[in-house]
């Protein structure tokens, strides 16, 4: 019986102790595109990287435009993760990068013309300012209490269930 409990409490620990820190939010975008001064065709995939690697992508539907503003129109979704935020988001289509870049922030929807064409590739930096980091209010500062760590509930709940089954047999 108490290896039964036994098992409960060490599982309880695992399961706490293995959940991850929360994704940011992603980035969306959309927006007009050109492929050398044209529309971009429909069926043309627009893709983002940071540093090379892909963290999002759309297929052109309508020619000359990719995603939509509207609440439930589909828009090229960047996935950063929390080390990625602030580094540039390089667009390419058709073998070229457009000349626009951005940095990555969790949680925005931006409108974003691209400009496909060779020998521009990130010459336009058109980051622009979180809008969660606007009116803000400052904090009073306070001094830090010092918390029970969040490991301490699962040990209580084991313990709690080991004396259960104790008092069962």
């Amino acid at each position: 019986m108490y290896l039964k409990a036994g098992i409960i409490l060490v599982s309880l620990i695992f399961i706490v102790s293995s959940v991850s820190a929360i994704p940011p939010l992603p980035y969306e975008f959309y927006g007009n595109a050109t492929i050398n001064g044209a529309p971009i065709p429909a069926g043309t995939v627009i893709s983002a990287k940071i540093n090379g690697t892909e963290v999002g992508n759309i297929t052109v539907v309508d020619a000359g435009v990719y995603g939509g503003s509207g609440t439930f129109d589909k828009r090229l979704v960047v996935n950063g993760d929390e080390k990625q935020i602030g580094q540039y988001i390089i667009f390419s289509a058709q073998g070229m990068e457009a000349a626009q870049k951005v940095k990555l922030y969790a949680g925005e929807s931006q409108r974003l013309d691209l400009t496909f064409a060779p020998g521009v590739s990130g010459s336009i930096d058109a980051s622009v300012t979180p809008s969660q980091q606007t009116n803000t209010p400052d904090l009073p500062k306070t001094e830090p209490t010092k918390a029970a760590p969040m490991i301490g509930a699962p040990i209580v709940a084991g313990l709690l269930a080991l004396v259960l089954f104790a008092r069962r047999s």
